[in-house]
C-alpha cells in the first residue's frame, strides 16, 4: 500500500459509498418484509414484485461494491485490506462514525440474508401446501414420484 498525500480524500467517497449501501440495505429490508406479507397471504404477483425489486438491489448493491473496489485501487490501496483497517488508516476524527457505519451496515446485510433465508423456506412451504392442495381438488396433475417398490 502506498500512503501519498492523496489518501485523505478517499474518506468523503468511502463515507459515500457507506452511506448509499446502507440506504440499499434499509430498501432490502423493507423489500423483505412486503415478500413476507406476500408470501402470508398467497400474492403471487406481489411475491414476483418483490423479487424483482431484490435484484435489481442487489444489482445496484453489487455496482456500489465495485466503486468500492475502483476508489482503493485508484489510491492505490491493497485490495487485501479490509474496510475496517483502512478506515483505522485514514479517517482521523472520522474513524468512530465510520466505523459504526460500516459495523451496521455489517449487521443489517446479516439480518437480512437471515430473513431472505427465512423467505424461501416459507416460499417453498407454501409452494408445496398450494400444489397439493390443487392435486388433491384434481386442479393440478399429481406429480409422479419415483416408487423404489415397483418390479423392473
Amino acid at each position: 500500500m502506498v500512503l501519498n498525500q492523496s489518501s485523505g480524500a478517499i474518506m468523503p467517497s468511502l463515507r459515500s459509498l457507506l452511506e448509499q449501501m446502507d440506504a440499499c440495505a434499509q430498501d432490502l429490508e423493507a423489500i423483505t418484509q412486503r415478500e413476507y406479507e406476500a408470501i402470508r397471504s398467497l400474492d403471487g404477483e406481489q411475491i414476483l414484485q418483490a423479487s424483482q425489486q431484490r435484484i435489481i438491489t442487489h444489482q445496484y448493491l453489487g455496482e456500489l461494491e465495485q466503486q468500492m473496489r475502483q476508489l482503493l485501487a485508484q489510491h492505490q490501496v491493497s485490495s487485501q485490506l479490509p474496510i475496517s483497517a483502512v478506515i483505522d488508516m485514514y479517517a482521523d476524527d472520522q474513524t468512530t462514525a465510520l466505523q459504526a457505519l460500516r459495523r451496521n451496515l455489517h449487521e443489517r446485510m446479516l439480518k437480512i440474508d437471515q430473513k431472505s433465508q427465512e423467505n424461501r423456506m416459507r416460499l417453498h412451504a407454501a409452494y408445496s401446501v398450494s400444489s397439493t392442495i390443487l392435486q388433491q381438488l384434481g386442479l393440478s396433475p399429481a406429480q409422479q414420484t419415483y416408487n423404489r417398490r415397483s418390479a423392473v
